[in-house]
């Protein structure tokens, strides 16, 4: 769709517009240091991420991102959109053509997901507001490991982890394919995620193409997948790809005696184990539209660390 709008003109189909595509890319790596070359590339570009943009002679000055991103909720399905890549070129800012794509994009979706979110910086807290959404809490949960030295030797007793090479051409499609099981298998649950992303296959490669990388590893004991890594005496557990449930203390114990605490980048499933505070990372506040996700707050919950766009 294209319309056009005083100087300007709106797209909404910028990915397969070679030229608009380049423009919004330029833009991306201008704002945020990065852009989806390569991911479009690759063919991880789908139909749930769509960009609207203002055009000015062609070239792309302005964006609100559309996520479209279903979620199990411990056993239910919820639609919900996030919102991302909010950008305008430094030319073109105070022209309100940011504000002018933000209110046809929540015109566009409304009554057609389960709520709107989007996670905002620092510099721009008094933006948001304006177009009815809300800042939110949102709870991080961790667990400081026992000493289990003289304990049962079988329960502290770590986990083989395997790491795996997720470059092109690497191990990285069995972790994709179990990705997939929750979406062919709509029965089908991640036991340790009581917040799952479960259909966005093209947002979990981005991830593991940029951060995380890194930070995979297999267990053949449980046939899971984890993306973690270790910062002092820390283990930062992003995400657990299974129908097991991972025993944490064992899991961390897999990573180095050295590993004192563990704090998860998502809402654990079963959480009586776990400690809980608020989550509080700069640049990163939640904002929401819509009842359905006040649950965030008042059920202490948080958006996976590999769903954020």
């Amino acid at each position: 769709m294209d319309m056009r709008n005083g100087n300007y003109s709106f797209s909404s189909a910028v990915r397969d517009n070679d030229l608009h595509r380049g423009s919004f890319n330029e833009l991306t790596k201008k704002t945020f240091g990065f852009d989806f070359t390569d991911w479009y590339a690759e063919g991880n570009w789908g139909n749930l991420y769509i960009p609207h943009v203002m055009l000015d002679e062609g070239r792309v000055v302005s964006n609100v991102s559309v996520n479209r991103i279903r979620f199990d909720l411990g056993g239910k399905k919820k639609d919900y959109i996030q919102i991302g890549t909010v950008m305008t070129d430094e030319k073109y800012r105070g022209k309100g053509l940011n504000g002018q794509i933000m209110e046809r994009v929540l015109k566009e979706y409304e009554g057609k997901a389960d709520g709107i979110y989007l996670f905002a910086n620092d510099s721009v807290l008094n933006y948001y507001p304006k177009f009815g959404f809300r800042p939110s809490k949102e709870y991080e949960y961790y667990m400081v490991l026992a000493d289990t030295t003289g304990g049962n030797r079988e329960a502290s007793r770590p986990y083989v982890v395997q790491k795996l090479t997720m470059t092109k051409g690497g191990q990285s499609e069995p972790l994709y394919q179990e990705i997939r099981n929750y979406i062919i298998d709509p029965e089908s649950t991640n036991q340790n995620d009581g917040l799952y992303m479960s259909e966005n296959l093209g947002l979990y490669r981005f991830w593991m193409a940029a951060d995380f990388g890194e930070w995979i590893y297999y267990l053949p004991e449980t046939g899971t997948y984890v993306a973690a890594n270790v910062e002092g005496q820390v283990l930062h557990i992003a995400q657990i790809f299974g129908k097991v449930q991972i025993e944490i203390p064992r899991l961390a114990r897999s990573f180095g005696e050295e590993v004192k605490e563990v704090v998860l980048g998502y809402t654990p499933a079963c959480r009586e184990m776990f400690q809980v505070r608020e989550r509080r990372e700069e640049d990163e506040t939640l904002f929401i539209l819509g009842e359905d996700l006040r649950r965030i707050e008042r059920d202490k919950m948080m958006f996976p660390i590999l769903s954020h766009a």
